[in-house]
């Protein structure tokens, strides 16, 4: 049976892939840095292009998260929703809960890898101002970066209140998954989006009170695939619904112009948390997104805001402390007198130093730019600038041991059924590292 609804905003499991490449628009730009770097390289650097014959043995960046759930102590008395999250083996089995990020650099050829209506020759090319003929390496060939992702967990709705035993009445299983790739240029170009491409299944609540269990939630499965022109001021995309195994919608396309007008940097719903991770994040940051989904027929605007920098905690951060210091190592930290570092005196009157992880985090806080914004996802990225308790720099931009990688991110399940977290589990491989 065809589904009614034909284009969604995905789940609270899903939505917290949704990202950012972004159109500068005209009326407020908004810079980016690669701190995914040790330094702050503007361009992409020549070790992240893995299809460049020298680099074949060079790394993609590739970070994997493990899923929790939580569920609130008073949550939603009409229904409740359980993630499967308790397995060990969390990246793989039935019950796989995990969201895994692969990032590097490729080869984008314009007369070939596009669609139709964008297609590029080199006379297109030669025929283009200077600035923009920059950005092609080799003929029709731009170096762009490829971000792919992917996001499975698995659960339940079940009708009636916490204690209610679920059966198959009354309970909806489902089995949810997220793939995306999106294609952009460096953080001097602004991360604009060239390519995209989305396929989904997604478990969604339906209200905050239904009246039977067929009411609680909605199932859905699509793909998505947009293509930017050269400019990034126009962008044409096909939907499909899946309906089943063997059962698919037409390809419906539509084409969307005024990506540079929308009021603020326009950036590809996949990859917001690249761009994030690229801000000058703190206490006092604040800005505006435009995100081009089809999810949304187009654009909608999300508010990003920085909070005050935190530390994580060895004891309640240790997964992802050790994810963190297995890969790139561990901070050098002078010592407690030199670096200023409080000490208190002990029982006995001697002088014990604070231990610390000296692993800083700015907070970010994403929401819907609208008067009903929705909840509120909190990201935690690993601090550019590093400052010890007393407010002492310890480390700069240029000595950026943690890449400014996501290391934690909570999702609010809506109509109060619970908050899903991504945490850090391991950092399997560094951007243009050796094989």
């Amino acid at each position: 049976m065809k589904k009614t609804a034909k284009i969604i905003v995905a789940t609270a499991a899903c939505a917290c892939l949704v990202g950012a490449s972004g159109c500068a628009a005209a009326t407020n730009s908004l810079s980016v840095d690669s701190y995914w770097y040790i330094d702050t390289f503007e361009g992409i650097q020549r070790t992240s292009v893995l299809d460049d014959e020298e680099n074949a043995n060079r790394t993609a960046e590739v970070l994997l998260y493990e899923l929790n759930f939580e569920q609130p102590e008073n949550g939603n008395a009409a229904y409740r929703v359980e993630y499967y999250t308790d397995s060990e083996n969390f990246d793989e089995g039935d019950n796989a809960h995990y969201f895994k990020t692969t990032f590097y650099a490729k080869h984008f050829d314009w007369s070939t890898d596009t669609n139709e209506k964008y297609t590029l020759t080199a006379n297109d090319i030669n025929a283009m101002p200077e600035e923009d003929q920059q950005r092609i390496t080799d003929g029709t060939q731009e170096v762009l970066y490829v971000l792919e992702t992917e996001m499975r967990v698995s659960g339940r709705y079940v009708f009636g209140g916490a204690d209610t035993e679920a059966t198959a009445e009354n309970s909806v299983e489902f089995s949810d998954y997220m793939i995306t790739t999106t294609y952009f240029r460096s953080a001097r170009n602004s991360l604009e989006p060239v390519y995209s491409k989305q396929k989904v299944h997604t478990t969604s609540p339906a209200m905050l009170a239904p009246a039977a269990p067929e009411d609680m939630c909605r199932q859905f499965e699509y793909s998505y695939e947009v293509f930017y022109n050269f400019d990034c001021t126009e962008a044409t995309y096909t939907y499909t619904e899946h309906y089943s195994d063997d059962e698919r919608s037409d390809p419906e396309e539509y084409t969307v112009g005024g990506l540079n007008n929308t009021g603020y940097t326009l950036f590809d719903n996949n990859s917001l948390y690249t761009a994030i991770r690229g801000m000058s994040l703190s206490e006092n940051f604040g800005t505006t997104l435009s995100l081009f989904t089809p999810a949304n027929y187009g654009v909608f605007n999300v508010n990003v805001t920085g909070g005050a920098q935190g530390e994580l905690d060895l004891e309640a951060d240790a997964d992802i402390i050790s994810a963190l210091t297995s890969a790139y190592g561990e901070f050098d930290i002078p010592p407690a007198e030199e670096n200023g570092d409080s000490t208190d005196n002990g029982e006995d009157g001697t002088q014990e130093t604070e231990e610390h992880s000296y692993i800083y985090y700015n907070p970010a806080y994403i929401t819907a730019a609208s008067e009903l914004h929705g909840t509120t996802q909190t990201a935690w990225f690993a601090a550019v600038n590093i400052s010890d308790s007393n407010g002492n720099t310890l480390s700069d931009e240029d000595n950026n041991v943690y890449r400014a990688t996501m290391l934690r991110l909570t999702v609010p399940v809506s109509y109060s059924l619970g908050t899903i977290e991504y945490r850090l589990a391991e950092v399997v491989s560094v951007l243009g590292g050796q094989a």
